[in-house]
């Protein structure tokens, strides 16, 4: 299956909150989204943690062109290519994540606090929610689906 298609999947999204902020909503939305997006160190140690766990249990597939696939890379590589998604770098302005067994993809951009989970099975989608909870993360299916 291509990445392409995964996109039109049933999707998850891992994030900084419990679950989506409605639209009328009162509070600072956009200024904490912005405290995060100002602090990558932190977000990058929280999805690089999410990751690093996961690939104890699966081969993890990354590329940033989706063309150029490093399978299993060392935990120090894998780390580098989170924040290369979260910095300046033109060129890699998204990862993407594949479980091949799974059929499964992640997808991390610059610019987003949260990382987008594309047809997981229940399973997976069971052992993100703990991940992604140790790393003080959430995950949570969007209300539009």
């Amino acid at each position: 299956m291509s990445i392409e298609d995964l996109f039109e999947r049933p999707y998850y999204v891992v994030d900084i909150l419990p679950m989506q902020v409605p639209a009328d909503s009162g509070g600072q939305y956009f200024k904490v989204e912005q405290y995060y997006l100002n602090d990558i160190g932190r977000l990058c140690r929280m999805y690089a943690d999410v990751l690093l766990k996961l690939n104890c249990y699966y081969d993890l597939a990354l590329t940033h062109d989706a063309e150029h696939w490093q399978v299993n890379p060392e935990p120090e590589k894998m780390i580098r290519m989170v924040e290369a998604c979260m910095s300046e770098k033109p060129n890699e302005a998204c990862l993407y994540v594949m479980l091949e067994k799974e059929t499964m993809l992640l997808t991390l951009q610059r610019d987003a606090t949260h990382m987008t989970l594309y047809n997981p099975s229940d399973a997976l989608l069971q052992m993100l929610r703990q991940l992604a909870s140790a790393a003080g993360l959430f995950v949570w299916k969007p209300s539009n689906l």
